[in-house]
């Protein structure tokens, strides 16, 4: 099947995700779909390609500022999930709830117990700071406010005392994810 080569990284990549709604049709594009994604994660270049696509996604959505760009910074909630799904087309562990995937992938020894423990637990983070940002502002939010006033508003929003104390847990919220994100791809283990 030639099909996953005509393929962008990102549409193999989705297919992690994927999950029929209805029609006659749903076993059939599951096999379709597991079959393609299972010989895209096979590819020797599949961390390459992966890296080469966050890279491009931070360039193109990107605010220019690593620290307030909550999705697409280092160490952001793509970063997490690229590595998650990279993982998980490796080993062939279909899984679409990422949580799931990230415990199946410790269960299968890919990450350590403690690895995985902290990568989910800086990925709720991460979603918690999106989802009060995402409340208060009443739309898709994809960066933490420039403003300190507007930050510190933040910090106190998501139940923090101070924007420092916030800042503190943001920071190493995001340094787990990018050292286990750098630590993977660097050795072409993912």
């Amino acid at each position: 099947m030639v099909l996953h080569k005509s393929r962008r990284p990102w549409e193999l990549q989705a297919l992690t995700r994927a999950r029929p709604i209805s029609g006659p049709l749903q076993s059939e594009f599951m096999q379709i779909a597991k079959s393609v994604w299972r010989r895209a994660g096979q590819n020797p270049d599949l961390f390459i390609r992966i890296d080469e696509m966050l890279e491009r996604i931070r360039r193109e959505r990107g605010s220019g500022s690593d620290f307030l760009d909550l999705k697409t910074g280092r160490g952001g909630i793509i970063e997490a999930e690229f590595l998650v799904q990279a993982l998980q087309m490796r080993e062939n562990i279909w899984e679409p709830n990422w949580e799931r995937a990230a415990d199946r992938l410790r269960e299968r020894r890919v990450l350590k117990d403690a690895e995985a423990e902290k990568l989910k637990e800086a990925y709720r983070f991460l979603r918690r700071c999106e989802s009060v940002a995402r409340r208060y502002e009443n739309k898709a939010v994809s960066a933490l406010p420039s403003d300190p006033s507007e930050q510190r508003k933040l910090a106190i929003r998501a139940g923090y005392d101070s924007f420092e104390a916030f800042q503190h847990e943001y920071v190493d919220a995001r340094d787990a994810i990018h050292t286990l994100y750098e630590r993977r791809s660097r050795n072409k283990n993912l």
